[in-house]
């Protein structure tokens, strides 16, 4: 059983969390959720954003015996003290997943995007098996693509930019790896390359909130409260 040395500590403080998120209530919560985060990093190499203070994070790479941290049900409480906050996952060389980043400040905007491009993808790029859409915990969503096979990284990030800017539909609404022009959803391809970072399902976000899939049909009446904890 983990003792946490300062419990009441508060680690944020913001809108969705006005008396603050303690960190016994962030260690509750990747308690309850262990095994469910342990499946989604089972394969991946990881790194963390830990509080060091209210509302101040550090990026935390390496691990004990590598350049990257790994969880496993052995280390998992020792990894996952109450100060760690934000899993990220990092791609391989290989991959059988794909990632478009809808990059945008505004939730409805970024909301009809995930829209979108979900039903673009499932429809129209053909190494794609199936597809979810995730609330990142911020701002933003990621239209998380399960693919047919196993793919070099490279060569999937340059069949999603080509199928994407090809289409009319997409290109006249929406920016592809460009620079976010104010009020423009970009379709951030980055995390698609060796070691590309995303946060992890059911991790939280450097403001409390949870990455999160939501069902298409529920994509128009998601709000951010949904994903407090």
């Amino acid at each position: 059983m983990v003792t946490l040395k300062n419990p009441k500590t508060i680690l944020i403080k913001n809108s969705f969390y006005p008396s603050g998120l303690n960190e016994q209530k962030v260690w509750e919560y990747y308690q309850k959720n262990k095994y469910r985060i342990l499946k989604e990093v089972s394969t991946r190499d990881l790194m963390l954003a830990i509080c060091v203070k209210e509302n101040d994070f550090i990026l935390k790479r390496a691990g004990k015996t590598s350049k990257y941290i790994k969880l496993s049900l052995k280390n998992y409480d020792e990894v996952m003290h109450g100060r760690v906050i934000t899993i990220y996952s990092t791609m391989s060389y290989r991959e059988n997943i794909a990632i478009v980043d809808i990059d945008i400040d505004d939730l409805n905007k970024g909301k009809r995007a995930a829209f979108d491009v979900y039903k673009f993808v499932m429809t129209k790029i053909p190494i794609v098996k199936s597809a979810e859409i995730r609330f990142t915990g911020k701002q933003a969503f990621h239209i998380v693509c399960e693919l047919k096979n196993k793919y070099d990284i490279n060569d999937i990030r340059i069949t999603l930019k080509q199928a994407l800017i090809s289409e009319p539909d997409i290109i006249n609404q929406y920016t592809v790896e460009q620079k976010r022009t104010k009020g423009i959803p970009n379709l951030d391809l980055s995390p698609n390359k060796k070691m590309g970072a995303f946060i992890t399902k059911y991790s939280l976000s450097t403001i409390g909130l949870q990455c999160m899939e939501i069902p298409i049909n529920r994509l128009n009446s998601f709000n951010k409260t949904l994903a407090k904890i």
